[in-house]
């Protein structure tokens, strides 16, 4: 029996499980996605699994998915859950770094909350998306639903994020904390910030409300590539002053006149969230319809 026999939603249940284009190791990976994330199951072949996740179609191996029936589905987005906010952070079998780790456990991963912490608070247990059970150092998370909604994206928080992340080695259909290329760094920073962009950069170019040059502000983002016909190959977070922040070959943080390259255009998100961006307590993909968690 197959996942698609009797089940057409699953959660991710790796830090980051690979998106291909194909079902094959060696197809041309197209994104990342991290754990907790709900996707639409559509076919399989062998192990992997053909999923839909929002704007993004591809193929993941079985181990990266946990299978939900649409009860289960709609009792996932209603639990309380934590969100990582550490960097890096590891799932241990007891609360104490002397307990072997169950899994890796990085920035913007959900897990479930089960209501308990050890005496002294230091340690959290939480559920992973497969059901296992395990603690995670009280710091390293924030409750999901209280912080998202508590997010008022701004320019300084995103950029400052986004400056955070310089040296992250490119790796396209990068979308995680451990890899970035362009688009996913700009989708991840406003992510973290309450926001949901598209995940493609030529996506991107149409939310928002266009900048023209010499008006950009900090957050903007500035695209590259060619204007007739349009052709957008790469996007950058813009940080004031001439600065960009982006992913290319790495994360970097430098002048445009460094870059070289001229913008073929520009868009502003803040501000202008209705066109083609979500704020995240809003998403169908992350909590109930009515925004709200149990």
């Amino acid at each position: 029996m197959t996942i698609l026999s009797v089940l057409s939603w699953a959660v991710v249940t790796l830090s980051s499980a690979f998106m291909r284009q194909s079902p094959d190791y060696e197809a041309p990976l197209e994104n990342q996605m991290l754990m907790g994330a709900l996707v639409e199951t559509l076919d399989t072949s062998g192990y992997w699994v053909k999923v839909r996740a929002e704007d993004y179609t591809g193929w993941v191996t079985d181990l990266s998915l946990h299978a939900l029936t649409d009860e289960e589905k709609d009792a996932w987005l209603a639990a309380p859950k934590w969100i990582c906010t550490a960097e890096y952070s590891r799932v241990r079998t007891g609360p104490g770094r002397n307990h072997d780790p169950i899994c890796d456990f990085t920035m913007g991963d959900l897990v479930r909350q089960t209501g308990k912490t050890c005496t002294c608070g230091c340690w959290t247990e939480v559920q992973l998306p497969d059901g296992r059970t395990g603690w995670v150092p009280s710091s390293d998370v924030s409750d999901f639903g209280k912080r998202t909604e508590a997010l008022r994206p701004n320019a300084a928080d995103i950029i400052r994020l986004a400056r955070s992340f310089a040296g992250t080695p490119y790796m396209w259909g990068g979308n995680s904390i451990k890899h970035f290329d362009c688009s996913g760094l700009v989708k991840f920073c406003y992510y973290m910030n309450g926001l949901v962009l598209p995940r493609n950069a030529r996506q991107q170019i149409y939310c928002g409300k266009p900048v023209a040059p010499g008006e950009w502000e900090p957050g903007d983002l500035l695209f590259f590539g060619k204007k007739e016909p349009l052709k957008v190959t790469h996007v950058a977070l813009y940080a004031g002053d001439g600065v960009i922040v982006h992913s290319s070959k790495k994360v970097k943080i430098e002048t445009l006149e460094v870059y070289g390259r001229e913008p073929i255009g520009a868009v502003r998100i803040l501000g202008y969230e209705s066109n083609g961006v979500k704020f995240l307590r809003d998403d169908p993909y992350y909590f109930k319809k009515d925004g709200k968690q149990e």
